[in-house]
């Protein structure tokens, strides 16, 4: 249940708007609602939706237990043991409904601010923070909901899903309007899409970053993977503006789906936005980008060539949305890191190390071509990484190869392996190798201790994989581990 003190609304009011395939045979009272009915008490609706495990028509009966006031379900008959003051309505989808009745219950929140909505495969955390900076250097309030959790000033929460279930994304927007924000930030997943948590969410503005190879384990097929990211651009109001990386090759195939004006960007080229120059070093970014006829200077504290994507999105949909150049320039300025995103830590022989939550070939190449031209001559990169369990078989072997041709050390590890083998999760990986130059650790934190102690004053480690994540998923339960404690302790007794 994630209602915080809510006054009582009326059931016909929570189901407005709502596809219903029955009648509503009583209008109660309710006080919150739930889809988990463990989490259900008197004066509360429930939602039974139909997951991928979980069928959640099983749990009415518990839910009218705990004194379910309104029953929500599909089409499908039942025999719960309805009590007869109890409505039970049928809905044509459950999930749709459930967004359409946060959206009713916390009076629309999205309605009253500004919403971008940020998607792709990679870039989605760092494009969203260095946008916030440039908005809170522009002097608004300003609110930022992902990976990372939800905060504005004033309030910092955790979230458990890149985007948050509706009825939890609904309460965070409803929090952040009551306290005076004016405009949110938010990561969109291809999930958060496709299972419809994002429905009833009024967006402005759409950014694209990039599509690469993930989640198929979901999606089943990049053309659906595509697809269902496409589905935010259609969800734009006319009088907001469509982001693109017009490098990425789906570009022009999504610019055709837009339900409102396109803003191209890249980092090279003539389109829109772009770079006019830049350079890089352990020390960050510096360059100029072209915005139209203007032009801003960028003197960012951020590492890596995929950070020059990051920059141009941010940067293209702060001056879409008509945000000052001097704001802009002092934003970039302003973000100087991002945890787990090219969180840079220092030995005490002056080796570098590198945590970051890339885990997908695109983004692998990414981040060790960036890593390999900070190398001094001599230097090694050093990479430890794993692939989750119950996930995406096909691109294990796939960042196995593109490890293997910028590594000059590779330890593979485990990253969340949860009911898989790890032996079978590791010949998966193994099958992309063709050198001999990895390890097979069974333990995480004995890699990294291994290579820091073993590290050159001119190598870097990547640990990559799991970025600020402070648990490892081991069966179904979560363990407590962070590769960035594990780092600072291996660094303060070496």
């Amino acid at each position: 249940m994630l209602n915080q003190i809510k006054l009582m609304e009326k059931l016909t009011s929570i189901l407005n708007g709502v596809n219903l395939i029955s009648d509503i045979p009583l209008d109660v009272p309710i006080q919150s609602i739930s889809f988990d009915s463990r989490r259900v008490w008197p004066g509360s609706i429930f939602v039974a939706i139909h997951g991928s495990q979980q069928d959640g028509t099983k749990f009415i009966p518990e839910a009218l237990e705990n004194g379910a006031a309104a029953v929500i379900l599909n089409g499908k008959k039942i025999d719960a043991g309805m009590r007869p003051n109890t409505p039970l309505i049928r809905v044509q989808d459950p999930r749709q409904a459930l967004s359409q009745m946060a959206a009713n219950y916390y009076d629309n929140p999205s309605a009253d601010m500004t919403i971008i909505g940020v998607t792709g495969t990679n870039g989605k955390t760092t494009t969203c923070h260095i946008l916030y900076d440039i908005l809170k250097s522009y002097g608004l309030k300003v609110g930022i909901i992902g990976t990372l959790g939800a905060k504005s000033k004033g309030m910092d929460a955790s979230t458990s899903l890149t985007t948050p279930d509706s009825l939890e994304l609904q309460r965070l927007l409803s929090l952040f309007r009551d306290g005076g924000v004016t405009h949110v930030i938010m990561e969109v997943s291809s999930h958060s899409l496709e299972m419809q948590r994002v429905n009833n969410v009024l967006f402005d503005y759409a950014v694209f970053t990039n599509l690469t190879q993930d989640h198929l384990d979901f999606h089943g097929s990049m053309d659906d993977y595509f697809l269902a990211k496409s589905k935010l651009f259609s969800m734009v109001n006319s009088d907001g503006k469509a982001i693109i990386n017009s490098a990425d090759p789906r570009a022009e195939e999504l610019r055709k789906l837009c339900s409102s004006p396109v803003v191209n960007c890249a980092i090279e080229g003539d389109g829109d936005v772009h770079f006019e120059e830049w350079g890089m070093s352990r020390h960050g970014i510096t360059g100029t980008i072209v915005l139209g006829d203007k032009k801003v200077s960028v003197n960012s504290a951020l590492l890596g060539v995929h950070n020059l994507e990051n920059i141009i999105s941010a940067t293209t949909t702060a001056w879409s949305m008509g945000i000052p150049l001097e704001a802009i320039e002092a934003g970039i300025a302003a973000c100087q890191t991002i945890p787990g995103r090219m969180e840079q830590f220092t030995t005490r022989n002056s080796a570098s190390v590198i945590v970051d939550y890339a885990h997908t070939p695109d983004a692998y190449e990414k981040l060790f071509t960036s890593l390999k031209s900070l190398l001094p001559e001599n230097g090694k990169l050093w990479v430890i990484f794993g692939c989750g369990g119950e996930r995406d078989h096909e691109k294990r072997p796939l960042m196995a190869e593109k490890t293997e041709l910028f590594a000059d050390r590779i330890m593979v590890v485990p990253d969340n392996p949860r009911t898989e083998s790890q032996e079978s999760i590791n010949k998966e990986i193994e099958s992309g190798f063709s050198q001999k130059k990895h390890e097979i650790y069974n333990s995480r934190k004995r890699a990294i201790v291994d290579a820091i102690a073993q590290m050159d004053s001119d190598d870097i480690l990547a640990v990559v994989g799991k970025g600020q994540d402070n648990f490892d998923i081991v069966g179904t339960e979560h363990i407590p581990y962070s590769d960035v404690d594990t780092v600072l302790k291996a660094i303060d007794e070496n």
